[in-house]
């Protein structure tokens, strides 16, 4: 058997590949994304070894805000702690380090500089050449306040030179710098693309705003003292509220942080490759299903001479293991492709990443074998076991029929997922819906897809027949036969649609619920934003620096201007009943001015009325979290301030979500806050256009921050969801070709199954002209079944999504109809051209052939 499945297998080499390439491409996206994720977490490895390479133990506070995104924040320490430290037994220097990202660097033009996504640091220089992983490359250290040196890579992209004045803005405003040396790290330009400035301890200190307080403070041990004695030796001097380990152990945690926040991207390029890979599995078990279907007389011949259901059984399962292993022994070389054409765009976006090989390791490899030949496997399962159940006389006598729309087992299946998605429903149309309700309807949400697949074979025989109707008065008997071939095998049918519905459901989904959700910001800055001009970062995704409240107070003497208003936001750590809630984060505003620009609608309590004790929540957290009118809430800011706040009232309103309390609050519990966010209303008869030049004169003073009128605020947020829809749209075109691939491969094998039949049609007078267009016709036919039925699959789910999010600001519900519609005829147009070659090759045959084909 092992020697016939071989045979077979190699006969049909076209067979092969065109099975493959689902495999492929699926298993591609998997292994990509390990090889590109294990690349870059050695890196980062490397770079944060190196970092502490040369320190022996290193001193900081402890934890205040446990971060789910890494990077967690520590109480600062005092920077004479170094003194008590120098004394400790082993130790031989101590260097104190304060830094901070909230900064932004000017180029040589006076625009903000960024990177690809690594940050912006300003820290202190350590004046010890073991300890300090950077390098000079040219001039001299900083030695007073006001002089500051860059990395190399900083210095090139500036362009910046030794003797240059450097502009960086902080969140107090600009400070102005000498540049006195450029270094290097290690042997790299820059640490990954980041954009890292030295200064002396006390500048570093004023960028911080805590005088006498550093982050960490770095230990050189003595000579023949080890990094593990030294640590003890600290540990045994009993100092209070710090947390010491060894500088390996540092620079672990360091790259486990960094990993832990670039680890979002791995999962979102896994579930791509998930979808991709559902995609296939139905490629894959529809080609074994009309494979077994063409191999009905072989495999019954092989019974009839002894060959025993097992034997059949493995035979078609070790053709499916055979073929998912070549397929995911390419999808690996494809992967290890893709990390590397992903890495140099990463390159071109500026993060500077030292030159190190791919990592390919042992679970790169076992993860995508396993990954292509279990799926290949299970994917055949259920045409292998359909094998084993045709008598073989019934096989040898062209009796095979196709009776999966029958299947009781299918109907029951198919209809309790139906019956779990429409009980998950309800949750998402009350007037209540909280975020506790999302996962649930997620899953029912899903479960309904599932029905839909499930019962395809069911459907597809009525579907073929409607859908088709038109085509015997449009073709005549041709179109009469392509609606006969797609009703005659409905399991064909659904399974090739199955592909097709899952990648308009999503492109569907996906543009329904952006188009919604632009309407709802359209419609919610129409009814909350009273105001004129609202002003952002400039880059909100990267900039962490924010604008000082001087812009806010200059904004305000403007003539033309009647209330200005500002967000700040701060990390922070909110307990209740002395348990750390789910939010990290703070929002803070002037109850004064807010309720004047923006129209915040209160579930409870009165926004105006919030006094400096005070704090709000918004409705769905509250909920979440058991929080009620009164409760006392424990604040605890990054640098382990504590106070209590009383909730004073409970939000209804996006703009409000989750908690918020007072500026000027915050102001004394945080040094130097930030405003993300300033509102802008102007006094009544003033003309804008007249007003923006003085707004833009004083902006001038502020880089990093963008003035924009509604409309351009507006713009902003819609195109930014928009780029985002465009990324999604470029990473289910992978499931869009694989479907494509299924359509053709389905087509073409479903030729050579049929091959006798056509070869009668050809002899009964048939033209080549009509062959191609039958087989053409019954590709448009499953196409349109599948794209009819992902529209409305897409339509719904995002029907119910909108719905459920209605608390979070979502109030409309927008069907675009000319992109649907321009994807139902795009999925019809696609599935002619899937078919072009397919329906070549039938037109090809040879008559003679055709007919004498047992």
């Amino acid at each position: 058997m092992f020697r016939t499945t071989l045979r077979s297998l190699w006969s049909h080499k076209r067979r092969l590949i065109s099975t493959s390439v689902a495999v492929l491409l699926g298993v591609a996206f998997v292994a990509g994304t390990l090889v590109l994720t294990g690349t870059i977490n050695r890196v980062f490895d490397s770079l944060f070894s190196d970092a502490y390479a040369g320190t022996d133990a290193v001193v900081r506070g402890e934890v205040t805000i446990e971060s789910d995104f890494g990077m967690s924040e520590r109480k600062p320490i005092p920077e004479e702690l170094s003194d008590q430290l120098a004394e400790v037994d082993g130790v031989d220097g101590t260097f104190g380090v304060a830094f901070t990202m909230a900064t932004t660097l000017l180029d040589a033009e006076g625009d903000p500089m960024t990177t690809g996504g690594a940050p912006s640091m300003v820290s202190s220089w350590i004046p010890d050449e073991q300890v300090n992983p950077y390098v000079l490359d040219e001039g001299r250290a900083p030695e007073q306040s006001g002089e500051v040196v860059v990395d190399r890579n900083t210095a090139n992209n500036g362009p910046f030179e030794v003797g240059d004045t450097l502009e960086v803005i902080t969140t107090e405003g600009p400070v102005e710098l000498e540049l006195v040396g450029v270094a290097r790290f290690g042997d790299a330009d820059s640490a990954a693309g980041a954009i890292d400035m030295f200064t002396t301890v006390e500048q570093s200190q004023e960028f911080t705003g805590l005088p006498g307080f550093v982050n960490e403070i770095n230990v050189r041990a003595a000579d023949g003292v080890s990094d593990e004695e030294v640590v003890a030796a600290i540990e045994a001097a009993d100092l209070e509220g710090i947390d010491v380990v060894t500088g390996e152990a540092a620079g672990e945690e360091l790259a486990d942080d960094i990993g832990t926040a670039f680890g979002f991207f791995t999962v979102i390029l896994l579930v791509f490759a998930g979808v991709a890979l559902f995609v296939g599995w139905f490629i894959i078990s529809n080609t074994f299903s009309i494979l077994v279907s063409q191999r009905t007389k072989e495999l019954a011949l092989l019974r009839a001479i002894g060959a025993s259901r097992r034997q059949v059984l493995g035979s078609v399962l070790l053709e499916a293991g055979m073929v998912g292993l070549i397929s995911s022994i390419l999808g690996l070389v494809a992967g290890v492709g893709l990390a590397t054409a992903a890495l140099a765009a990463l390159e071109a976006f500026g993060v500077d990443l030292p030159s190190v090989g791919l990592v390919i390791g042992g679970d790169v490899i076992i993860w995508s074998l396993v990954v292509g030949v279990v799926l290949t496997v299970v994917a055949a399962m259920t045409p292998a076991i359909h094998a084993t159940r045709v008598p073989p006389i019934a096989a040898l006598r062209d009796v095979a029929l196709d009776t999966s729309h029958l299947s009781k087992v299918r109907i029951v299946a198919g209809v309790l997922a139906l019956v779990v998605g429409i009980v998950s429903f309800p949750p998402a149309f009350a007037d209540d819906v909280s975020t506790k309700d999302l996962p649930g309807i997620g899953i029912g949400m899903a479960a309904l897809l599932a029905a839909v697949l499930i019962l395809g074979p069911i459907i597809a025989r009525p579907l073929s027949r409607f859908v088709g109707l038109p085509l015997p008065s449009l073709r005549g008997v041709t179109g009469q036969l392509a609606r006969e071939n797609a009703m005659r095998n409905p399991r064909r049918t659904a399974s090739t649609a199955a592909a097709i519905i899952i990648g308009v459901t999503l492109v569907g989904f996906i543009t329904i619920f952006a188009s919604s959700a632009q309407d709802s910001i359209r419609s919610a800055i129409e009814k909350g934003f009273k105001g004129d001009y609202i002003i952002q970062p400039a880059n909100q995704f990267a900039d962490v620096t924010g604008a000082p409240r001087s812009l806010s107070e200059e904004l305000a003497e403007t003539d033309g201007v009647s209330t200005v208003t500002a967000m700040s936001v701060s990390l922070v750590r909110l307990e209740l009943d002395g348990e750390t809630t789910r939010s990290p984060f703070v929002s803070a505003i002037d109850p004064s001015t807010f309720p004047l620009v923006f129209d915040t609608e209160m579930a409870e309590g009165d926004l105006a009325s919030m006094t400096a004790d005070g704090i709000i929540v918004d409705w769905d957290t509250a909920r979440n979290d058991d929080v009620e009118m009164g409760d006392v809430v424990t604040l605890v800011t990054p640098t382990g301030e504590e106070t209590e706040l009383t909730v004073q009232g409970i939000s209804n309103d996006a703009i409000l979500e989750g908690w918020t309390m007072t500026r000027d609050r915050l102001s004394e519990l945080v040094p130097r806050p930030a405003d993300y966010m300033l509102g802008i209303l102007t006094e009544p008869g003033t003309e804008t256009s007249a007003l923006d030049s003085d707004l833009e004169a004083t902006m001038d003073g502020y880089p990093t921050m963008n003035l924009m009128d509604r409309e351009e605020f507006t713009q902003s947020i819609i195109g930014a969801i928009s780029a985002m829809v465009n990324v999604i749209y470029g990473l289910l075109a992978i499931s869009v070709v694989i479907a494509l691939i299924g359509i053709a491969n389905t087509l073409s094998l479903s030729i050579f199954e049929r091959t006798r039949e056509l070869g009668l049609l050809r002899a009964m007078g048939m033209t080549r002209n009509q062959m191609r267009s039958l087989v053409r016709w019954e590709a448009v036919i499953v196409a349109l079944i599948g794209s009819v039925l992902g529209l409305v699959l897409g339509v719904g789910l995002a029907w119910i999504l909108v719905n459920a999010l209605s608390n979070e600001g979502f109030d409309t519900f927008n069907v675009p109809f000319m992109p649907m519609a321009v994807i139902v005829v795009g999925a019809a147009v696609l599935g002619v051209v899937a078919a072009l070659l397919p329906a070549r090759r039938a037109s090809r045959l040879n008559v003679l052939d055709a007919i004498a084909t047992e």
